[in-house]
């Protein structure tokens, strides 16, 4: 395999965890179905929530609280979905300009079914600007505000606490997307008890794809997927054991300790290129980061042709642009909220690293990267 710096996309699984996910599905004792009524059945509903309270310890809520899915989507999804359907009445929902594509979808789906949607700014640094929340919810208070808790391009940190706080003291709801957060050495940001729904996956901190869980404090959202009434009535279908222990197993794993090695990586990269590439721009540095994720422009290069020649090396990275079926580049919602200019914004890599990340392999790209910097390919800069 080449060079891994997409761990915001995915992370590996760790050993670890595939041992233990093994141990699940091979089990003969944990063979039956959880709901059964049998005896088969009881073992594996034991396990789960079992499981279901170690998750719980972790986030500081109640086991009840726990609903697993099958990650961040689903997540983002039941949270402003389910939320229209338990006020069951027109409902007013705030998301942030920088929001992922699975809530920023959702509302846009949920406006088309009358839902009002407001969108909240953030500043030139990526971060939601707290006066503009507060200032929409005493002028035209929304029923659910949703703001992310890192930002899946840049990795800046959004203020959590505080948004939390400012939600909970006028009974706004308040939904954290989580997914870049958990496992990455912010457990104080996300363990905060006015949260009222919030939501990760296991893939993201070396866990299993395909798991995820949903915290629901103080509220019960109607199931998005209905049936057997599974998760206390909070989502239908056979649990998935294995990936519940795999991704217990990860959070287990993911320890401040390897946290900060990865964000020292990280630190180390950045002085790196800014060093060897003046030019260069880290979008949202003045910010507080997550310990994983720089978004770095290189103009007048283009991220999408720097991600192509990257791979072509077999290093792997993401952009901070989309190149479409038919070569049309558009660049991110995230980057133009921001306030960067399209032409420093075509040029954005991002840069995220993981559990498996060597400096050696830090080195190795930086040596590639700089290289089609410093190239004279005009093939490699930007066309507008």
């Amino acid at each position: 395999m080449g060079i891994y710096l997409d761990h915001a996309a995915s992370t590996p699984v760790k050993p670890e965890v595939a041992a233990v996910m093994n141990d699940y599905q091979t089990n003969p004792a944990l063979m039956g179905n959880p709901s059964s009524s049998h005896f088969a059945g009881r073992a594996p509903a034991e396990e789960r929530e079992r499981l279901r309270a170690q998750v719980a310890a972790h986030f500081n809520c109640a086991p009840a609280d726990v609903v697993f899915n099958s990650g961040g989507s689903e997540g983002d999804t039941h949270a402003l979905f389910g939320t229209v359907l338990l006020l069951n009445r027109q409902v007013h929902i705030a998301v942030s300009a920088i929001e992922h594509e699975a809530v920023v979808e959702t509302a846009a789906m949920l406006k088309g079914l009358g839902v009002r949607i407001s969108t909240l700014p953030v500043n030139g640094d990526g971060v939601v600007e707290l006066e503009a929340v507060e200032e929409l919810i005493n002028s035209d208070r929304p029923d659910l505000v949703s703001v992310m808790a890192v930002n899946n391009e840049t990795g800046v940190v959004q203020p959590v606490h505080e948004l939390a706080a400012l939600c909970h003291q006028h009974e706004v709801l308040y939904h954290c997307d989580a997914v870049r957060a958990v496992g990455h050495g912010l457990e104080a940001l996300v363990t905060d008890p006015n949260i009222t729904l919030l939501n990760c996956t296991a893939h993201k901190f070396g866990g299993p794809r395909g798991v995820g869980v949903l915290i629901q404090r103080e509220i019960r959202l109607p199931p998005l997927i209905r049936g057997g009434g599974q998760e206390g009535g909070g989502r239908a279908g056979t649990e998935n054991l294995a990936g519940m222990a795999g991704f217990a197993k990860a959070l287990e794993l993911a320890t401040p300790a390897e946290a900060a090695q990865i964000e020292e990586l990280r630190r180390q990269l950045e002085y790196e290129l800014v060093t060897a590439a003046p030019g260069c721009e880290i979008h949202g540095k003045r910010a507080p980061r997550a310990t994983h994720i720089t978004s770095v422009s290189f103009k007048p290069k283009s991220g999408h042709r720097l991600q192509e020649e990257l791979d072509r090396l077999g290093i792997a990275v993401g952009t901070g642009s989309a190149c479409h079926d038919d070569g049309a580049v558009s660049i991110s919602p995230v980057l133009s909220a921001m306030g960067v200019e399209e032409f420093l914004a075509r040029g954005t890599l991002r840069i995220s690293l993981g559990w498996t990340t060597t400096r050696e392999e830090i080195d190795e790209f930086l040596d590639k990267l700089i290289a089609l910097i410093e190239s004279d390919d005009d093939s490699l800069n930007c066309v507008i």
